[in-house]
């Protein structure tokens, strides 16, 4: 249930933040949408496996959309923003283990 309630708030920080893009290009919803898909999929398959794949997958395409929302010529710094920020501060040392594994 704890997974559960983790992904549905870190999917709605992704839908907030493309509703407060202006004009969402199709890159951002491309990234919005692949970071949704994969953080779902970490979530509900890999939760209490770090060493699981999926959630270097999920982690990356997570912070690609944050990247393209920052990089938006006016973002908005929102608390979903923070939040996400946040989360992948946190998990920044799966990515990192991953990267030196690979």
């Amino acid at each position: 249930m704890e997974y559960e309630a983790a992904c549905e708030r870190i999917c709605d920080h992704i839908a907030t933040l493309l509703v407060d893009m202006s004009r969402p290009t199709p890159r951002a919803t491309f990234a919005a949408a692949r970071a949704t898909r994969e953080i779902a999929d970490a979530l509900h398959h890999a939760a209490g496996m770090p060493g699981d794949g999926r959630w270097n997958d999920a982690l990356v395409s997570l912070e690609t959309f944050v990247n393209v929302y920052e990089a938006e010529p006016r973002p908005v710094h929102s608390p979903a923003l923070f939040e996400l920020r946040s989360f992948l501060d946190e998990n920044a040392d799966v990515m990192t283990v991953r990267k030196i594994a690979s």
